[in-house]
């Protein structure tokens, strides 16, 4: 019986391939390839009668395909009647018009794929089971559904042309209108006139398949703070762009806070920029977070050149280690944050010319709950301050030297008349070798001329000013001082750049302070020669006086014009003390630059 079936099916196998019946090679080749297709192949003739069906189908249909061949389709399969499955075979045989279509049998519980082709004498049917390609597309949909409904922004679809597909419940939420009026109108007749060019440049971004996104601030439009994040995707079918997704976030509440953060930061900023102290905020890789105004210009850096390199090496290590105390993963207490504060006076700090100052710093951690997070410094240049602090301490030793000297003088005076008044009485008697007389009386001259030093510090002078030549008086001192310089084999040239300098002073003053510089320079050397420029410039007279002397140590210059303080051996400091102060004085300053070994340049400015 079976073998009869199959001779059947073979025959109908050459009605179908339209071959000579005697041509049994192809035949058998083409039964034995059907069977062996993934796809299920069957062929109804022009009753609907199963003329072929391979082992595929045979599966497919889940009955024994010996059985079907002969027998109807509608007549096996009657819950088929009026499904697609009927209509299209029917449309494909009838209009001779090769079909294509997805379709599910209720009775077999299976998606299928059909393509239906009309021969001359029935209907070629391949099918494929779809059903967990199927499932899996459902699954995909009911995804995008859920994403598309349940998303918290609001979302609309849209077509190519820009109407309006479908919203979900965040967009109905957000634009509360009848979600009517929005289906199927296009998206401008919502959007204000202002915003219109700009939303139909993002749709035909998304339309070209670039997904953009823009804020959009609405501000104007509506009279309130209003801004929306909108963000356009288009919607991809198989490769195929079908319309556009549109992605609508109120973004008013950030905006706003935004705002009120640099406004705040703004202040903040405003705030360390008023402020004279430099502030510097560091993390713990010495990273700059903060740097105010007067931070750069105390240093000359711009934060954006600073690194944790420069950093450590403009404050010369006292920054402290960040691994002792900026790692804590315990809470800190109060008494840790205090331990962590570092103070630091008189720091020395290298701006960015090269410049030293002296700075002042607290140090205070940038405490979190848990951890240090990183450093605030407060510094300020106390460079002044601390030139004030000196002039002070010496004005303060020169007032007590002053009062210390009216005291030395007023009691040396005293016995130092008595003591010549006898030196003369014991010379008149003739008793005595006359040199000691001599040195006597050098050694008495000495000490009254220190005594009077002493008493121009003790008492302010009251002496009126006058308009002098300082070309004339520098003449006369040089006239003077030559013969004493000449026996040391040493020369004193006077040379004017300036002719007709004229300064208004106390000339027997001036006259004492360039006698003791020109003195101490001809004590200095042993020959050479000595140098007298007389200069002026739109402000003051300027004299220098050059030696080739041994020279002042480098490390001694910030002493010079203190009282006491001398390099001469029998030196007392007094003459170069007084000379500074009768130059301040007058309103004027002294410059000194020394090498040893090469000389010294004192330098005097007098106002003229």
């Amino acid at each position: 019986m079976k073998m009869g079936k199959t001779n059947h099916i073979k025959n109908n196998i050459r009605s179908i391939v339209g071959k000579n019946e005697t041509d049994e090679t192809l035949v058998d080749s083409f039964y034995s390839t059907m069977d062996l297709l993934s796809d299920g192949v069957l062929f109804l003739n022009r009753n609907w009668e199963f003329e072929y069906i391979n082992e595929s189908a045979e599966t497919m249909l889940r009955n024994d395909r010996l059985e079907l061949i002969g027998k109807q389709i509608w007549s096996e399969y009657p819950y088929l009647v009026r499904t697609l499955f009927y209509e299209a075979y029917y449309h494909a045989l009838m209009k001779n018009t090769p079909l294509e279509f997805d379709e599910y049998d209720s009775n077999l519980d299976t998606w299928f794929h059909v393509k239906a082709y009309p021969k001359q004498t029935g209907l070629l049917v391949i099918m494929q089971d779809i059903t967990e390609k199927h499932v899996a597309m459902e699954v995909i949909e009911e995804s995008y559904r859920t994403l598309f409904q349940k998303h918290p922004d609001a979302v609309c679809s849209l077509d190519l042309d820009g109407n309006f597909l479908a919203v979900n419940k965040a967009f109905k939420t957000l634009f509360p209108m009848d979600e009517k009026l929005f289906l199927g109108s296009h998206y401008s007749e919502f959007v204000p006139k202002s915003k219109k060019d700009v939303l139909d440049e993002l749709f035909k971004y998304a339309k070209n398949g670039n997904p953009q996104a823009l804020e959009v601030d609405l501000t104007k439009d509506i009279n309130q703070s209003h801004y929306l994040l909108i963000t356009a995707l288009p919607i991809i079918v198989q490769s195929n762009i079908i319309g556009v997704y549109g992605i609508i976030k109120d973004i008013s509440t950030e905006r706003d806070s935004l705002k009120k953060y640099l406004e705040i930061s703004r202040r903040n900023e405003l705030i360390l920029d008023s402020v004279e102290d430099g502030i510097a905020g560091f993390n713990n890789e010495y990273d700059v977070v903060m740097w105010n105004r007067a931070a750069e210009k105390m240093t000359g850096y711009k934060k954006e050149e600073l690194t944790p390199e420069l950093i450590s090496e403009m404050f010369k290590g006292e920054l402290p280690s960040s691994e002792t105390d900026s790692k804590v993963d315990i809470p800190l207490s109060p008494d840790k944050v205090k331990e962590s504060i570092v103070r630091k006076n008189a720091v020395s700090f290298i701006r960015k010319d090269g410049k030293p100052i002296l700075i002042e710093f607290i140090m205070t951690p940038m405490v979190l709950p848990e951890k240090i997070v990183g450093k605030v410094f407060t510094f300020r240049d106390i460079t002044e301050k601390k030139k004030s602090e000196e002039l002070l301490y010496q004005s303060e030793k020169l007032s007590a030297v002053g009062q210390l000297a009216a005291g030395i003088a007023h009691e040396i005076r005293n016995p130092l008349t008595s003591l010549k008044g006898f030196l003369q009485l014991i010379e008149m008697s003739g008793e005595g070798k006359p040199e000691y007389f001599e040195i006597m009386k050098s050694e008495f001259g000495r000490i009254e001329q220190i005594l009077n030093e002493l008493l121009i510090l003790s008492k302010p002078q009251t002496l009126e000013k006058e308009v002098c030549s300082l070309n004339s008086l520098l003449d006369h001192i040089v006239t003077l001082l030559n013969t004493q310089a000449i026996i040391k084999n040493i020369y004193i040239q006077k040379h004017e750049k300036s002719k007709d300098v004229y300064v208004s002073c106390i000339s027997n003053q001036i006259k004492q302070v360039f006698m003791n510089f020109i003195k101490n320079a001809i004590e200095a050397m042993d020959c050479g020669e000595i140098i007298v420029n007389v200069n002026k410039d739109d402000t003051y007279a300027i004299v220098e006086v050059i030696d080739e002397g041994c020279g002042i140590p480098e490390s001694m210059l910030a002493r010079v014009g203190e009282p006491f303080f001398t390099t001469k051996e029998k030196g007392t400091g007094l003459g170069l003390m007084v000379s500074y102060q009768i130059i301040e004085d007058h309103g004027g300053e002294i410059e000194v630059e020394s090498k040893e070994g090469v000389g010294t340049r004192f330098t005097v400015k007098i106002p003229l």
